[in-house]
């Protein structure tokens, strides 16, 4: 049985820098299994879709699978009935984001046959399995299917508990190049906005140590389920990052997890291993402005963590309360002065337009900006399906296949949530972006 494994294009204003790695750890999965599995990483290639149609017509496959966020619906309502015009007989399947999230949209206007909703390894071996031998769909936990003209909806399949079972990504399936010679967060991974100036990033890859988040963010899409969160060993974190070393030459780390700082014990283990094994590298993550310790922090700076992203989002409390944060404005500014003084580059994102913003609460931010010397932009406020936001904002959505269609990683415009008019609106954050009084 051959397997298809297909990579959506993905934020087409920056280079494609982050592989695919819940596709690249399902490939390993089937592959391990012995399925003969091939990844097209569309998202790597960016091909035309005159391109992308003249390749499909060249491959074979019995399933093709599609993975992606909500981001990528667009295209995959344009691909999939390509693959069913160049393949007829074969199965579409779609997971990720976009199918657990959306699923009755994915039925309601394209022609996929199979959703997966939540984690893909287990269930889409399972799946192929099953179809391979001719069984019944209705025994595979954790997926929607089109039976007899109408929708059938399995038992959801339980989150896998260790996740150092999962396999490494199949890197050799994937145009691993591209990636490498692609920093993963641009430039400010090359010695910009205060990055330190020994730091030199050639070859960067990354990595997903954990899924989920104990934290519950309003605004923030959960693809495990809302603070479920487990994590892999730090000994098969080191044991993968010693093969991108040694196979690929991997000189930056980009953990690209919700928040790896999230069990200091876990980290500390960590940063334990990698000052035994002394890699030639440097690594950076995500944490929460709650995890900033001193003493965490330079440990981490002992054993080259060189890069912490903290989403503070706002400079006023009354916003961050509203979003669920469970943090507060002082502990965002002390998680900043902590890091630069570990010698730390602290990244910060901000969300603009979040409901209950006003000029007061932009002012807070401006303030919180100048404060800590950041120049930066930010998000415009953006429900996505699956988030609380999303389920307030409904009453605002008017035709949902149509705002899904427009939604983009969060710098496009999609939805006012506000109080100003859209003029208004625009203006204010430009102002916030630039750190310009708005009162």
């Amino acid at each position: 049985m051959k397997i298809l494994l297909i990579n959506p294009p993905i934020r087409l204003d920056a280079n494609p820098n982050c592989i695919p790695y819940g596709l690249a750890t399902i490939a390993s999965t089937l592959r391990n299994s012995g399925f003969d599995v091939e990844i097209y990483d569309v998202n790597a290639l960016r091909p035309s879709k005159d391109t992308i149609i003249t390749t499909l017509k060249e491959k074979s496959w019995d399933l093709v699978g599609l993975s992606g966020l909500i981001t990528t619906y667009k295209f995959q309502k344009w691909l999939i009935p390509e693959l069913k015009a160049i393949n007829p007989e074969s199965v579409v399947v779609s997971g990720g984001g976009l199918a657990t999230s959306s699923s009755n949209l994915l039925f309601k206007h394209t022609e996929v046959d199979i959703a997966i909703v939540g984690e893909g390894e287990q269930t889409m071996l399972e799946l192929c399995q099953t179809i391979k031998a001719g069984g019944d769909l209705r025994e595979v936990p954790g997926i929607w299917f089109r039976r007899n003209g109408r929708i059938v909806i399995n038992e959801a399949r339980k989150n896998i508990e260790n996740l150092d079972e999962i396999p490494f990504p199949a890197w050799d399936l994937i145009p691993m190049e591209i990636y490498l010679r692609n920093p993963i967060w641009g430039d400010v991974a090359n010695n910009s906005s205060g990055f330190r100036e020994d730091v030199k990033v050639t070859r960067s890859m990354n990595i997903i140590s954990s899924r989920g988040c104990p934290f519950s963010c309003r605004y923030c899409y959960h693809l495990f389920g809302r603070s479920n969160y487990r994590f892999r060993s730090p000994q098969n974190v080191v044991n993968e990052i010693e093969v991108l070393v040694d196979r690929y030459g991997v000189d930056f780390i980009g953990f690209v997890d919700d928040n790896m700082m999230t069990s200091e014990k876990r980290l500390l283990e960590f940063c334990d291993l990698m000052e035994r094994k002394e890699f030639p590298i440097t690594w950076g993550c995500h944490g929460r402005v709650t995890s900033a310790k001193p003493e965490i922090l330079e440990r981490m700076a002992e054993v080259s963590c060189v890069w912490i992203g903290y989403g503070i989002e706002s400079g006023s409390q009354k916003i961050l309360d509203a979003m669920n944060k469970r943090a507060t404005v002082d502990q965002a500014k002390q998680a900043i002065i902590n890091t630069r003084k570990a010698g730390i580059y602290a990244n910060t994102t901000f969300i603009f337009g979040y409901p209950g913003e006003t000029l007061e609460t932009i002012q807070q931010t401006i303030d919180f900006k100048r404060e800590m010397g950041l120049e930066c932009g930010s998000f415009f406020a953006t429900p996505y399906p699956g988030t609380p936001l999303y389920d307030e904002a409904q009453s605002q959505i008017k035709d949902e296949e149509a705002y899904i269609r427009s939604l983009g990683n969060a710098t496009e415009f999609t939805i006012n949530l506000t109080e100003f008019d859209d003029e208004t609106m625009f203006r204010l954050k430009k102002a916030m972006d630039e750190n310009r009084d708005v009162i």
